[in-house]
C-alpha cells in the first residue's frame, strides 16, 4: 500500500467523541507504523542542541606566550604579525621613488636622456670646457659671456613691460644702451658701475607666464636644453625669437645661433662645474639635478613678487638653492683668474650664467649663505 493511500484513509476517518478518538488511535497504530517505515523520519532537533559547544581554551600568562620569530619565507614589507603569504601567493610591495613624482610624468624617459647625456658631457662635453678654460684668458671669456648678456637685455625690457613693471623695464633699456656704446658693444658691463648703478636682473617669457600663475608643466630633461619644463620651454623659443625678429640680420642666421649657443654652452659648463660634480655625488644624481632646477625656476619667479604679495598669499622669501663657487683650478694661486667665482643660471634660452651679484637686487632671489669651509687638517 502507497504512503498517498495511507494518508487518504486516515483523512477519510474522524472521531465522534473524545473516547471514540482513543479507540481510533489504538486502531490507527499498526497503519501509522507502516507509514513511518516509509517515509524516514528527519533528525529531532533536541538531538542537535544536546551536542556540548567547546569551550575555548584559556589564554596562557603572558611570560608564557613569546613572539615567534617571523619565518623565513616572510618577503620585507609585510608586517611581522600578520600571517605568512601561502607558497607561490603574490605579494605587493610598495616602493615609492623619489624619482616618480607628480612634477615630473614623464620620469622614466627623462632619467634615460639624463644618463645619455651625462655619458655626452664625461666624454666630450666636459674635456672641451676643460680645453676652452685653459686656452681662452678668463677676461676674453668674460667679454663673451656680458656681449651675450647684453644682446639678451631686449628679452628682459619686453618682459618687464609684460608684467607691468616699467621702472625696472627703463632700468633695462638704460643697461642696453650703455653698455652697447661706453661698454663697447657689451664687452664691459660699465652700467653697474659708478654713476650709473643699474644692476644685471634677468627676465623672460617664462618668467611672465610664471608671474601670471601658469605652472610649471611636466618637467623634461632635453638633450642640448638639459633640464627645462614644458612652460619654460616655450618661453625659451620665444626668447630666442625676439633679437632676431627685432633686430634682422645677421641675428637671424644659422651661423649666430650656432656660434652664440656654443660660446654660452662653453661658458655655462666651466662656471657650473662643482655644481655638476655636486648633482653626481648625490644618492641619486637625477634627482639631485631636477629639485635644483625647480627650485632655482621658482623662487626667480616668486621673487617677482612684491613683498606685500608674497605676504598675503603666504609664499617664503625666495632663496635659491646652494650654488657651489667654481674655481679655477689652472690659473696661478693668488690671481684673479683662481678666485672663486659663483654664477647665476639663466632665466632666458639665450643669456649665459651672469656672475652674483655683489649686493641684493630688487626683483631677484636672494642668494643662499655661502657654508663655512673648514679647514683641513
Amino acid at each position: 500500500m502507497s504512503t498517498i493511500t495511507l494518508a487518504m484513509m486516515l483523512a477519510s476517518v474522524g472521531p465522534t467523541s473524545q473516547d471514540d478518538g482513543d479507540v481510533i488511535a489504538v486502531r490507527e497504530a499498526p497503519m501509522l507504523a507502516l507509514a513511518q517505515q516509509a517515509v524516514p523520519a528527519a533528525p529531532a532537533p533536541s538531538a542537535v542542541a544536546a551536542q556540548p559547544v567547546e569551550e575555548p581554551a584559556p589564554a596562557l600568562p603572558e611570560a608564557q606566550t613569546g613572539t615567534a620569530p617571523p619565518p623565513a619565507n616572510v618577503p620585507a614589507g609585510v608586517p611581522t604579525g600578520a600571517p605568512a603569504p601561502a607558497e607561490g601567493e603574490n605579494v605587493i610591495i610598495v616602493n615609492a621613488s623619489p624619482r616618480h613624482i607628480r612634477a615630473d610624468p614623464l620620469s622614466a624617459i627623462n632619467v634615460a636622456t639624463f644618463e645619455a647625456v651625462n655619458a655626452v658631457d664625461k666624454a666630450v662635453v666636459a674635456p672641451v670646457a676643460g680645453n676652452y678654460e685653459k686656452i681662452v684668458p678668463k677676461p676674453v671669456r668674460n667679454g663673451l659671456r656680458n656681449v651675450l648678456i647684453n644682446l639678451a637685455e631686449p628679452i628682459v625690457f619686453v618682459n618687464y613691460l609684460l608684467q607691468f613693471k616699467p621702472g625696472k623695464a627703463l632700468e633695462t633699456l638704460g643697461r642696453f644702451g650703455i653698455n652697447s656704446t661706453i661698454g663697447v658693444a657689451g664687452l664691459f658691463d660699465m652700467a653697474k658701475r659708478k654713476p650709473f648703478h643699474l644692476p644685471y636682473r634677468q627676465n623672460g617669457f617664462a618668467n611672465t607666464f610664471g608671474y601670471y600663475g601658469i605652472g610649471n608643466g611636466p618637467y623634461l630633461f632635453l638633450p642640448v636644453l638639459g633640464p627645462t619644463t614644458a612652460r619654460d620651454l616655450v618661453g625659451r623659443v620665444l626668447d630666442l625669437s625676439i633679437v632676431p625678429t627685432i633686430f634682422g640680420s645677421p641675428f637671424n642666421k644659422p651661423a649666430y645661433s650656432i656660434g652664440t649657443g656654443t660660446v654660452k654652452s662653453l661658458n655655462d659648463r666651466v662656471e657650473f662645474d662643482e655644481q655638476i660634480a655636486a648633482n653626481r655625488a648625490a644618492a641619486d644624481p637625477y634627482v639631485a639635478t631636477r629639485d635644483f632646477y625647480l627650485k632655482r625656476r621658482q623662487a626667480e619667479v616668486d621673487a617677482l613678487h612684491s613683498a606685500e604679495y608674497r605676504a598675503r598669499k603666504g609664499i617664503p622669501d625666495p632663496v635659491l638653492p646652494t650654488i657651489p663657487a667654481h674655481v679655477n683650478d689652472n690659473a696661478p694661486e693668488g690671481s684673479d683668474a683662481a678666485r672663486p667665482t659663483v654664477s647665476i643660471p639663466s632665466s632666458t634660452g639665450m643669456a649665459p650664467a651672469a656672475p652674483a651679484p655683489e649686493a641684493p637686487v630688487s626683483g631677484t632671489p636672494a642668494l643662499p649663505p655661502v657654508p663655512e669651509t673648514v679647514p683641513a687638517p
